[in-house]
């Protein structure tokens, strides 16, 4: 497993196993799911059988937050309205997610967002170099200097944004094992990483689309010269950082090369997919997981008729902080009258088109 953030490793005190636990039933669950390898996990257990264990392993690990023993002399109802365990239950969630989203986050992201943690209160400041180079001139033979350069950084400061989500819950029926916790967690964890998944492309988008980009960054419909152009213009403004072809698979199917053309591959017929073409002249070429808008036309959220170009060592072309920590608050059972609990989950963060990196765009038609 990956080591666990320092602020989760004090708040476990030394019992790192329920997270970790977590971490790999989801990454097992979303690998399921998605049909491709998510993340680490074990694959020898069941899911079924590790939903039976995180429930056992999350109410132990909200016994000893709590510092509540759970007795079996006692009926779990009314054990479950003990204030300390109505709070170390929620404090272990928002632990739980802390624990599996900055890797999910990275995953689907990370190609063109720096990603910054900071704490509460506080902001992150992102140093931005000039993008220009020295100018080079012909001196002669009794000259000291030459022209002088003096080049100056910019710094970004960006403050996290809070977002929320509102669920209702009976914490009896959780406690009881009658709703299950690790999918409440879960289903919070992919909300959570599908709208800082949104907002980061978003700013992407906006970025490379904005009226000032010149020109010679954007190609208008696909041809492979103009995409090799791109990629080589990319490539020498950011410095000989390579660039990256990236977009969903409906944009880079685009790339497999045209059989009018005369191109030919020659594969198992089980592997011609979009991942035959790992490469274009030598450019590596990356897939975006396209993302649900959740409307009731199932729309998708990512654009498939763009191809991006970046350059992932160089300066990111977006910049992101996250605020401290997840924090949740709910109401008390009796202050609805179908005795059920609003827990709402609490993260702050912030995407922003932040770079002196030059990156292109592809429009299809």
């Amino acid at each position: 497993m990956n080591k666990m953030l320092p602020n989760l490793t004090a708040f476990s005190a030394g019992n790192e196993k329920p997270y970790e636990q977590m971490r790999d039933y989801f990454f097992h669950y979303m690998s399921a799911k998605n049909g491709k390898k998510y993340g680490d996990f074990d694959a020898s257990v069941s899911l079924d059988v590790k939903e039976k264990k995180m429930h056992d392993s999350l109410m132990s690990e909200i016994a000893r937050v709590s510092g509540q023993p759970i007795r079996e002399d006692m009926d779990m109802a009314h054990f479950s309205m003990n204030p300390m365990i109505k709070w170390a239950s929620f404090a272990v969630i928002d632990a739980m997610i802390d624990a599996i989203l900055p890797e999910t986050i990275i995953d689907s992201i990370g190609v063109y967002t720096d990603i910054r943690p900071v704490g509460f209160g506080d902001s992150a400041s992102f140093r931005i170099e000039p993008r220009s180079l020295y100018t080079v001139s012909t001196g002669a033979n009794s000259q000291r200097t030459g022209f002088i350069h003096k080049q100056f950084a910019t710094t970004k400061t960006m403050t996290a944004v809070n977002h929320t989500i509102t669920v209702e819950v009976s914490l009896y029926s959780v406690l009881a094992g009658q709703e299950d916790i690790g999918r409440f967690v879960r289903k919070a964890i992919i909300s959570l990483e599908t709208q800082m998944t949104l907002d980061a492309y978003n700013a992407l988008n906006a970025g490379l689309t904005a009226a000032s980009v010149p020109a010679a960054l954007t190609q208008s419909g696909y041809t492979q010269a103009g995409l090799l152009k791109l990629c080589n213009t990319v490539t020498a403004y950011n410095q000989g950082a390579k660039a990256v072809i990236v977009g969903t698979v409906s944009a880079l199917s685009n790339v497999l090369p045209n059989q009018a053309n005369g191109f030919r591959i020659l594969t198992d017929s089980d592997a011609m997919n979009i991942q035959v073409i790992k490469n274009f002249f030598d450019y590596d070429v990356l897939v975006l997981p396209q993302v649900a808008t959740g409307a009731a036309d199932y729309g998708l959220a990512l654009d498939d008729t763009k191809i991006y170009v970046v350059s992932p060592t160089s300066d990111k072309l977006i910049k992101g902080v996250v605020e401290g920590s997840t924090l949740s608050n709910s109401n008390d059972f009796y202050d609805n009258a179908n005795l059920t609990q609003n827990a709402t989950l609490n993260k702050r963060w912030k995407f922003e088109w932040v770079s002196n990196a030059t990156a292109g765009l592809v429009q299809l038609a």
